[in-house]
């Protein structure tokens, strides 16, 4: 099997975000983790984190994204120590839906604080390894759970077992 993580940084710029994009989803491609609709969520997923990122962080970016027990592995790495926030987006609005899209689209996620600023993480399923629990993961409710101040996670009863495979912070 090819190498199965991609690290990589970025510049704080719109396009960073779309050529970003490309480049996760043909590595995965390689890989062979995904069909084409799974690759289209991997891909909605990798441009909300790092759009939140640009607009809000005004630091360094770093993404990585690994193939772990079947599950793709998604990190944004950036300065700001502020949380990401929820918003009430209206019908005509054009941003305030990413969180919604990522909360849809990923198995669990998450926001971890680090010494230099956060990173924000999402687990999807891909079409790799065995993955035992993934079903179950995908058919349970997400389940807030109570951790200390610094890590913030939405987690299915079953994501608390997956936690394990994140990789460390950076």
């Amino acid at each position: 099997m090819p190498h199965t993580r991609i690290h990589f940084g970025l510049e704080a710029a719109a396009a960073a975000v779309r050529e970003a994009r490309h480049r996760i989803s043909a590595a995965v491609k390689v890989w062979g983790a995904l069909d084409d609709e799974a690759s289209f969520r991997l891909e909605v997923v990798v441009a909300e984190l790092l759009a939140n990122s640009l607009l809000h962080a005004n630091s360094p970016i770093a993404i990585d994204v690994a193939l772990d027990q079947g599950f793709l592995v998604v990190s944004v790495i950036d300065g700001s120590s502020a949380a990401p926030r929820t918003c009430e987006a209206g019908a005509g609005d054009e941003r305030g839906r990413g969180r919604a899209l990522i909360e849809a689209l990923s198995l669990f996620h998450g926001i971890e604080f680090t010494a230099s600023g956060k990173r924000c993480w999402a687990v999807l399923p891909s079409a790799v390894g065995p993955s035992p629990v993934s079903d179950a993961i995908a058919d349970s409710a997400h389940t807030e759970i109570d951790l200390p101040s610094s890590v913030r996670w939405s987690l299915t009863p079953l994501g608390k077992k997956m936690s394990s495979s994140l990789p460390p912070p950076m």
